[in-house]
């Protein structure tokens, strides 16, 4: 007789390839996004272009820099939840049956399990079942309740959540709304994120260690309509309305350079990337064809942006002109036009969020972690006196039959120790 089309699908949702496919569904995605820089800005696009030229086209295609607002990796993780789902239900239905104190008869096949002939006592006659632990019953369906909270967390986050990111470069202001950010990342049924004010970034300040190894970066903020400014860093992110900024260890000196233009000099902000050498590169097009490759040496432990920067202008292999500029100084070109250098600041990239999934992920891992506590905190064990009369044993004078019993639901020979003490105090006499 064939199944019904519901006990089919919860066949298919508990199979082991169904959930290997997830697992691995959730792996690549995590893979994906520790190699791929997610909602990457224009300047982040052209570095992975320039880095990977075979891998980006098709980086772009597959969707691998938005990787978890993807349709594939949304229907990866709805799958999962449907299969906790049944997980779910099964464990608290098997909970239900076996919450209750288990008749005598389940003790027929315990791992601990001894009986005896002892002389009639005063013991009342009958069966008593003592079960200790119980709650630990409850570690395996209360972490899988909390899996399937962060799983659906997840779910509407994909939907429901947004991501942005923009590089900032000091004094530069973020406008209201959605302009404040290059690049958007939005689950399907969301909107774009937002910033209720304006605000400034006045100053950033990195840290470093004896070393010259980068320890921390932090921001000054100053937002329109606040009296105070407000701090920004790595693991400090600052709420504004629904709105998460945060800030990321992707920064480096940014050169605001004067370029030629067809209608007078036109202001570029170039932003220098850490390049192999250790010194901060950027490369770019003039609006004839010519090249302009600018480099900033920072000092290990550099707190402020470096006070020189050295230009080239190439026309394709050959070298048009060079030189090393300060704030305010000026390179001429052979056909009478100059480049301009005006200041050279910090840049850095901030990211922001709106998650209305916050809580019920903090809900669902604090209730795995409950579960988990639970499972390998407390084990329940279930423990057998049983006396009764034996009217057909031999020997002189009235007996009665004693069993001891002890059933653990995990760990049983742990547990090898209680169960001797309960069969000695039984045979004391009870």
């Amino acid at each position: 007789m064939s199944s019904s089309p519901l006990v089919q699908l919860r066949r298919l949702l508990r199979s082991p390839w169904t959930i290997t496919v997830e697992l691995a569904g959730v792996a690549l995605a995590g893979l994906a996004a520790t190699l791929v820089e997610q909602h990457p800005t224009p300047t982040g696009r052209v570095r992975f272009g320039q880095e990977h030229p075979l891998l980006a086209p098709l980086v772009g295609a597959l969707g691998l820099d938005r990787i978890f607002t993807s349709p594939a990796f949304l229907a990866v993780v709805a799958l999962a939840a449907a299969s906790l789902l049944v997980v779910v239900w099964e464990q608290w239905g098997r909970l239900r049956r076996e919450w209750p104190a288990p008749r005598e008869a389940a003790f027929r096949s315990a791992p601990f399990r001894r009986e005896w002939l002892r002389p009639a006592s005063g013991a009342p006659r009958g069966a008593r079942v003592t079960t200790r632990g119980r709650l630990g019953d409850l570690g395996s369906p209360v972490f899988h309740v909390g899996l399937l909270l962060v799983t659906l967390a997840g779910v509407s986050r994909m939907l429901f959540g947004a991501n942005a990111a923009r590089e900032v470069i000091e004094l530069d202001t973020l406008p209201a709304g959605a302009a404040a950010f290059q690049t958007q990342d939005q689950g399907m049924l969301a909107g774009p994120v937002t910033l209720p004010r304006p605000v400034r970034l006045v100053e950033l300040r990195p840290a470093h260690y004896p070393t010259g190894a980068l320890l921390g970066l932090s921001a000054r903020l100053e937002v329109q309509g606040e009296t105070g400014p407000r701090e920004l860093a790595v693991n400090a992110p600052v709420q504004l309305g629904a709105t998460e900024l945060f800030l990321t260890q992707q920064y480096g000196p940014a050169a605001l350079l004067e370029l030629p233009g067809p209608g007078g000099p036109e202001v570029r902000a170039a932003l220098l990337m850490l390049g192999d050498g250790g010194d901060y590169q950027w490369t770019g097009p003039l609006l004839d064809g010519r090249e302009l490759r600018l480099r900033a040496p920072v000092e290990p432990g550099a707190t402020r942006p470096p006070a020189v920067a050295e230009l080239r202008v190439l026309s394709g292999a050959a070298l048009v002109a060079a030189g090393r500029l300060q704030p305010g100084s000026a390179l001429s070109l052979p056909d009478g036009s100059v480049i301009g250098l005006r200041e050279l600041r910090w840049w850095v990239r901030v990211e922001a969020a709106r998650d209305p999934t916050t809580w019920p992920a903090y809900l669902g891992f604090g209730l795995a972690v409950l579960g988990v506590i639970l499972m390998f905190g407390l084990v329940r064990t279930d423990e057998l006196v049983a006396v009764e009369a034996a009217p057909d044993a031999p020997g002189e004078g009235a007996q009665e039959r004693v069993v001891v019993a002890l059933r653990a639901r995990r760990l049983a020979p742990l547990f090898a120790e209680r169960f001797e003490a309960l069969v000695r105090r039984e045979q004391g006499g009870g």
